[in-house]
């Protein structure tokens, strides 16, 4: 049989506010806040199998634009340690620290990717190695921030007819469970509107209406 790894990623932030758990590593919480000047928090990984576990935690800026996320390598935010083993039934603390010195013009809005590393062995010694990943938002967030100001309109988008949201506040939306009068457009997380930016909530560019 040939020997292969598989990559479970899951978006977390459409799970339980408070913990998450898949396989081996649990993460929590499953969402950071830092309130500026505030400029730490703390992610909790932990190993519910019998083995040690490998795990990488990297921060990434997150923006929208044209109604599509970007992600972007940062320093603004650091990780401590970024590489670590877990021992089995252990748990790990990680800090996050905003190094930035430049004041919060809103919310600063960024992706933590936890990584469960697969063991090298063990992928060459059995068929199938499923490693995990989480993706958490981490907002930093300036205390004279404006709430999500949120408008909806239909565009066409590909020549099709889609929902979309822009928000004119500083402070993200989550949006989940989205109705349309009598139409569901969708369960559970159908994504982020961004200060400042606009997107089509849901999967694959958006909902047809």
């Amino acid at each position: 049989m040939a020997r292969f790894v598989v990559l479970f990623a899951l978006l977390i932030a459409g799970l339980s506010p408070t913990k998450a758990t898949a396989a081996s590593l649990s993460v929590s919480p499953i969402r950071l806040d830092m309130i500026h000047p505030g400029n730490s928090a703390t992610l909790t990984l932990r190993n519910n199998g019998p083995r040690p576990i490998n795990a990488q935690v990297r921060v990434f800026h997150w923006s929208a634009k044209d109604g599509k996320d970007n992600f972007a390598e940062t320093r603004n935010v650091v990780v401590s340690p970024p590489i670590s083993t877990i021992r089995p039934g252990g748990d790990l603390n990680i800090r996050l620290l905003r190094t930035s010195g430049a004041a919060v013009q809103g919310e600063e809005s960024y992706r933590v990717i936890v990584d469960e590393i697969p063991d090298a062995n063990r992928v060459t010694n059995v068929g199938v190695t499923i490693a995990i990943r989480y993706q958490l938002p981490l907002f930093v967030i300036s205390p004279e921030a404006t709430k999500p100001q949120i408008t909806w309109a239909v565009r066409m988008v590909g020549g099709k007819r889609v929902l979309v949201a822009t928000n004119a506040g500083d402070v993200h939306l989550r949006i989940a469970n989205l109705t349309v009068g009598n139409l569901k457009l969708g369960k559970g997380l159908q994504g982020y509107v961004l200060g400042r930016s606009m997107n089509r909530p849901g999967i694959a560019g958006g909902f047809l209406v």
